[in-house]
């Protein structure tokens, strides 16, 4: 897997942890179907001596390889690109100026992460896109994800070791969030609990995102929890990479969540289809 992070020339103050939109029905429909048949197989990722995959990359090269070690993915740092540009103030989602950022400098096929680094407008840290093996011109170029510069070590306390960035590749490895909420129950009093939350057995369900470092949390009980389709009762996984806590407490991917990552990459990246990229973009595309 090709790295490629782009650094670009913007400005402000940002505090949340992640802008990653809430996934579709039609990818939760995907990821049921990996429960399934994950379920059949056993729940049993492949050994680092089975799957091994580089991912290139087009800055958190130490970072990522320490925290995706276990999990058969490495990355290569290709290519650093430096861009100043006085009209990107910002790279909020689903803007003009993301569009143009991401139109003019992406590099690489679909297997290649690109990494854009600069300031992300309101309260956001990072956002990242899941991935889809029949992706359009436009969602290609899209695809990739995007830190605050206030994520990169030196950066703003307690979200300034990187964290972050190793967060967000999760989500483009096709990881939900482990309080994922389902479509209908944001708006319930514990909306993580109810539903599928990330289809993966065993993430605990949780009720809510977990901040600072707590020593243990168990948000969904009783019935929320034993009735729950999907997950393994148990605590919080607040050390979970998936989960909103402190960059120092988190330090970990469930088996599971590996397995997800794996099959995800060979389903949705590996078999994706490449000629749709050489194709001009449709006529009358607006943002």
């Amino acid at each position: 897997m090709r790295f490629l992070p782009i650094l670009l020339g913007f400005g402000a103050l940002v505090s949340a942890r992640c802008g990653t939109h809430q996934p579709s029905d039609e990818l939760r429909s995907r990821h049921k179907s990996y429960q399934e048949r994950e379920a059949r197989a056993g729940f049993k990722p492949a050994s680092r001596d089975v799957f091994q995959t580089t991912i290139q990359t087009y800055i958190h090269i130490d970072v990522l390889n320490e925290d995706y070690a276990p999990t058969g993915f490495s990355f290569n740092l290709v290519n650093v690109s430096y861009t100043r540009n006085n009209a990107w103030t910002s790279i909020e989602d689903g803007t003009p100026i993301e569009w143009e950022v991401k139109s003019s400098l992406r590099r690489g096929g679909y297997t290649d992460l690109n990494l854009y680094v600069g300031t992300i407008g309101g309260s956001i840290l990072g956002y990242a896109t899941f991935p889809k093996n029949d992706a359009t011109l436009q969602e290609f170029k899209l695809d990739g994800v995007v830190i605050d510069t206030l994520s990169l070590p030196g950066g703003t306390a307690p979200y300034d070791l990187g964290i972050t960035a190793v967060h967000e590749i999760g989500h483009w490895l096709n990881l939900f969030h482990t309080f994922q909420p389902g479509n209908d129950d944001i708006n319930a009093e514990l909306p993580g609990c109810l539903g599928s939350g990330d289809y993966i057995h065993d993430t605990p369900a949780e009720a809510f995102p977990n901040f600072g470092c707590p020593k243990r949390v168990d948000t969904c009980t009783g019935v929320n929890e034993t009735s729950n389709p999907t997950s393994e009762p148990g605590p919080d996984p607040i050390h979970n990479f998936m989960d909103y806590s402190d960059d120092k407490c988190l330090n970990q991917f469930t088996p599971g969540q590996v397995l997800r990552m794996q099959n995800s990459w060979v389903d949705e990246r590996v078999s994706y289809a490449p000629a749709m990229v050489g194709r001009r973009a449709r006529p009358g595309l607006k943002w």
